[in-house]
């Protein structure tokens, strides 16, 4: 499936240019180190050997060639460093014949560039008898400058290599886990569809019990069931849900079953502000609810705060959900968000908190 990138506004272009070398420079430290060692450590071998055949060798033409030899080191460095990062952004958009050209070429700047910066270096080698004429100097220089950059274009050209092959992975890693969560979430979808009719027949069997045995109870069901179902019908249209419409249907579903039993039963709900349109999965809060109020438990505190970028749901209850009801909930976060998600549950003397986590996302 293709995809159109986005246009990157002219001020974003221009800022990324300004900074993009650098950058280059951070991200490829593997590159840096080995134009570093190719740029310095024949130059340095060659500057020793030198010294040892040298016809007259005084400190002032020893500190002279030495610097010479520096100098040629950190041209030819900086020529790989800036040609690579211009030809590893130049080639991505050329064929192979057209690669392997600019590589070559790209190499080929760099030795002129280095040898040209230091060309007066020869008058002291032949003066000293290393060479025999300037020319020769230049040549074999130029050969050797080539041979070191075609050796670190080779390096930079196969590190692209592997970071193209690492991006493509990345993308299909990525493009398979929103597969796998599309999947999940038309799964939920349609488990939503089977479970709430079925809901709703148990509901309407309450509503026709009720009439019988109390009429003004039964009237305050039904308004009840009407919350619930504006909350609920929602669901069935859509895979996702909000973590406002969930509390919503939540709470009607504990009214709904305090009214059904004649007790007390409630839900006191504290949300934080700045998680009230955060997206919550389906089928997660009113599973826990529904095994522990038809166990006869009633009475259960909700809290959502704000993490980070997670979304934190404590739900105090006074009696635990079963355990197959807790596995379905962990599997279920564990297929929509991988191990970002997360289900604990934490008992104590008359009360048990389940506290589940699940990434921030605007609805």
């Amino acid at each position: 499936m293709s995809t159109t990138a986005p246009t990157i506004p002219f001020e974003l272009q221009s800022a990324k240019r300004a900074v993009g070398f650098s950058y280059w420079l951070r991200t490829h430290r593997g590159a840096v180190a080995m134009a570093g060692l190719l740029a310095f450590a024949a130059p340095v071998t060659f500057f020793t050997g030198a010294l040892s055949v040298m016809r007259a060798p005084t400190a002032f033409n020893v500190v002279r060639l030495g610097l010479w030899w520096m100098l040629y080191c950190v041209a030819l460095w900086s020529a790989l460093l800036v040609l690579g990062y211009y030809c590893e952004h130049v080639v991505r958009r050329l064929k192979q014949p057209a690669r392997a050209a600019a590589w070559l070429l790209a190499a080929s700047a760099a030795a002129i560039f280095a040898n040209i910066l230091t060309a007066g270096r020869t008058a002291i080698l032949v003066e000293q008898g290393l060479v025999y004429s300037a020319g020769t100097a230049h040549l074999y220089a130029f050969i050797f400058s080539l041979i070191m950059a075609l050796l670190y274009f080779a390096h930079l050209r196969r590190s692209l290599g592997h970071e193209q092959a690492a991006a493509r992975l990345v993308a299909a890693q990525t493009a398979q886990r929103r597969a796998r969560r599309d999947m999940v979430q038309a799964r939920l979808h349609e488990m939503q569809a089977r479970i709430d009719p079925q809901l709703l027949f148990e509901m309407l069997g309450t509503v026709r019990r009720l009439y019988e045995q109390d009429s003004a109870r039964a009237e305050r069901f039904l308004d009840e069931l009407i919350v619930f179902l504006r909350a609920a019908l929602p669901r069935l249209r859509s895979p996702s849900s909000s973590l406002l419409r969930e509390i919503e249907l939540a709470s009607a579903f504990v009214n709904l079953h305090a009214l059904a039993n004649a007790s007390e039963w409630g839900m006191t709900v504290d949300i934080a502000a700045d998680v009230m349109h955060a997206r919550f999965p389906a089928g997660v809060l009113v599973p826990l609810l529904d095994t522990t109020f038809c166990g006869g438990a009633g009475n259960c505190r909700l809290t959502v705060s704000r993490s980070s970028d997670d979304c934190r749901l404590a739900l105090r209850l006074s009696a635990a959900p079963s355990d197959a009801c807790v596995a379905r909930v962990a599997t279920l976060l564990a297929e929509l968000y991988g191990t970002a998600a997360n289900l604990e549950i934490e008992g104590s003397t008359g009360t048990t908190d389940v506290i589940v986590k699940v990434p921030y996302e605007l609805a």
